[in-house]
């Protein structure tokens, strides 16, 4: 069957694990979890398309870099439906993450420096 001029054929689940370079257990967990948008068919099966290839991407980047599902699907929530997520949205999210890895650094070198400070127990403090 042919698709309609400018129209993608949709993915399975397989399918789309296979174009990304992921497992389809992730997949189906994303799209559980609302990271990707599924269309369902009369049988009940997962169908995507190129948008949902582009979330791939853009949520296993976002893993690579320390963001969290709740942040990912955060972003990927104010994009209309339909819309991929393309460099403007990864600029705007990386932004937003680095300052989050900012203060996570600052917060692990602090934590770092006190390995170095003598431990006192209470009861040495009262000697």
């Amino acid at each position: 069957m042919t698709e309609p001029r400018g129209q993608q054929p949709e993915m399975s689940v397989g399918e789309l694990a296979r174009r990304a370079g992921v497992k389809a257990s992730t997949v189906r967990f994303w799209d559980e979890h609302g990271l990707l948008r599924s269309r369902r068919t009369p049988g009940n099966q997962r169908r995507f398309d190129d948008v949902s290839l582009a979330q791939v991407h853009f949520i296993r980047w976002s893993q690579d870099v320390g963001a969290s599902l709740d942040a990912i699907r955060g972003v990927l929530h104010k994009l209309p439906a339909g819309v991929a997520p393309n460099r403007e949205v990864q600029v705007r999210a990386a932004r937003c993450w680095r300052e989050h890895l900012d203060q996570e650094s600052r917060e692990l070198r602090a934590r770092y420096r006190r390995l170095s400070e003598p431990w006192v127990s209470a009861a040495s403090a009262e000697a």
